[in-house]
């Protein structure tokens, strides 16, 4: 009998805790189809695809339901880099599903995740000129892990009269960057190379270095500071990137997560700003935050200007 009243409360924990899971995995499970649901009402309403009117309507209805502005006030780039965000978070939440054993290291070949990740990075530069007025007639630039080069497209249109030189180490992101750039005309302004921040060699080059640090581990950001240092101009400014989410547990673990998977790391501001007083720059500190992207900027000088 005693066996019996144990097993029943075993039993009922265990449908509790299945219970709690099932309610937080179905307001989860809303978030992420609604989120397709946002990306497929710009992809019709757009003229991407044919849309039967219910379906249409319906996706309007998602939109409406969340509060989402109209999206017909969006202009074209930022209707674009919704729809590729979307995609990206969709595409690689499921590699995170199918391949949840894999070590910790960039491996993404889909072009749907590399796109996400360069339409994101398209507000840096502005962003950067908003923030910084030190940052505002930039003419040499260093995009560090340019990826599928859009960052370093933006940053031609940000700075008109600066060259950008975007490096990274993998090859499936360099052969996109490469149409990109060839797409935008700006193949004279415009230098793409495989090489890892870790070996860089450049000296007193750049008036500004941008440096994701969340695609990093400690090991590499130590190695490349003082090489960003010498690759900087004397007055020159290096801006340390890091993912920021809005201050929610689930938020924070998820950045946590994405930066540890790809094989980087999570710092804080702390962290970036000690990295640039041990490499010996000056006027740190961090930049005042910039439109909605969850992106915090750690800038210091290189003295002597």
């Amino acid at each position: 009998m005693r066996f019996g009243r144990r097993h029943r409360r075993q039993a009922k924990g265990v449908a509790v805790a299945f219970e709690d899971v099932m309610a937080t995995m179905g307001r989860w499970l809303v978030a992420t189809e609604a989120l397709a649901a946002l990306a497929a009402e710009i992809e019709l309403t757009d003229g991407h695809e044919a849309g039967h009117p219910d379906v249409v309507a319906a996706l309007r209805a998602v939109s409406a339901a969340a509060g989402v502005p109209a999206l017909d006030d969006l202009a074209p780039q930022q209707r674009q880099m919704i729809v590729s965000l979307a995609r990206m978070t969709l595409h690689q939440a499921l590699d995170l599903v199918d391949d949840a054993g894999r070590a910790p290291g960039w491996a993404f070949t889909d072009p749907r995740i590399l796109e996400g990740w360069g339409r994101g990075s398209m507000v840096v530069p502005g962003a950067l000129k908003a923030a910084a007025p030190e940052l505002g007639d930039v003419r040499a630039f260093l995009d560090i892990g340019t990826g599928v080069g859009l960052l370093a497209v933006a940053a031609a249109a940000t700075w008109p009269e600066a060259s950008i030189v975007g490096i990274d180490i993998w090859p499936t992101s360099l052969e996109i960057a490469a149409g990109n750039v060839r797409r935008a005309s700006l193949e004279g302004r415009i230098e793409l190379r495989n090489q890892d921040v870790a070996a860089l060699d450049d000296v007193a080059r750049y008036d500004c270095a941008w440096f994701p640090t969340f695609f990093v581990n400690d090991a590499v950001l130590d190695v490349a500071m003082p090489r960003l240092f010498t690759a900087l101009r004397p007055g020159g400014w290096l801006v340390l990137g890091r993912m920021a989410p809005p201050p929610d547990p689930v938020a924070e673990a998820v950045s946590a997560l994405r930066s540890v998977r790809s094989g980087g790391a999570d710092f804080d501001a702390k962290r970036l700003g000690s990295a640039l007083g041990s490499a010996g720059f000056t006027n740190v500190r961090v930049l005042p935050r910039q439109g909605p992207a969850p992106m915090e900027y750690v800038i210091g000088q290189r003295p002597g200007a």
